[in-house]
């Protein structure tokens, strides 16, 4: 019976855990500087790598998909509770679906702007059937801000969750996720 997540599919979770830790510090920290009208190269700095990374992430999430796909899913242990089990399997869908729709909201409002310069000069490629209008940009910003607030704490919750598995009940859940046994 398999105890653990494919290597890939652990690699993917916890690269994406660290990318939307990298990007929340990000987003916090650019958004409070531009809010105060602090429009300088680091502000500038702190945009391009948030965009850059929320776009990367997008492509992670995208191969997180395919992998979900081919891979199978270990076992709960049967200490586990059928209603916990679905609790569980509904927590982990909306992270899958604010996973794709914060950075597309994201992606959609620099396109909007357009803001499409990252890294480097790297430019992102424009999101097709987006129009130039910064009215609409700020509206999907918005709605990117609210959503991956969201995200962030319900992900918050899922990482308490895991570590209530790991420190507390000890029954094995946390490992299925992690790369020793």
């Amino acid at each position: 019976m398999l105890q653990s997540y494919p290597l890939l599919a652990r690699l993917l979770h916890w690269l994406t855990a660290f990318f939307i830790l990298i990007l929340f510090i990000l987003g916090i920290w650019m958004t409070e500087r531009s809010g105060a009208n602090v429009w300088d190269a680091l502000t500038n700095t702190l945009y391009a790598w948030h965009k850059f990374i929320g776009f990367t992430l997008l492509c992670l999430v995208i191969l997180r998909f395919a992998v979900k796909l081919n891979s199978q899913r270990p076992a709960y242990p049967s200490s586990i509770s059928p209603a916990n089990i679905k609790l569980a399997s509904a927590v982990h869908g909306i992270l899958y679906l604010l996973l794709l729709i914060v950075p597309l909201m994201g992606w959609a409002g620099v396109t909007a702007y357009p803001a499409l310069i990252t890294v480097g000069g790297f430019e992102l490629p424009a999101m097709p059937g987006i129009p130039t209008d910064e009215g609409l940009a700020k509206q999907l910003f918005q709605i990117h801000g609210y959503l991956a607030l969201l995200l962030v704490g319900i992900a918050s919750a899922h990482a308490t969750a895991a570590l209530t598995h790991l420190l507390i009940k000890k029954d094995g859940v946390f490992q299925r996720m992690w790369f020793k046994r």
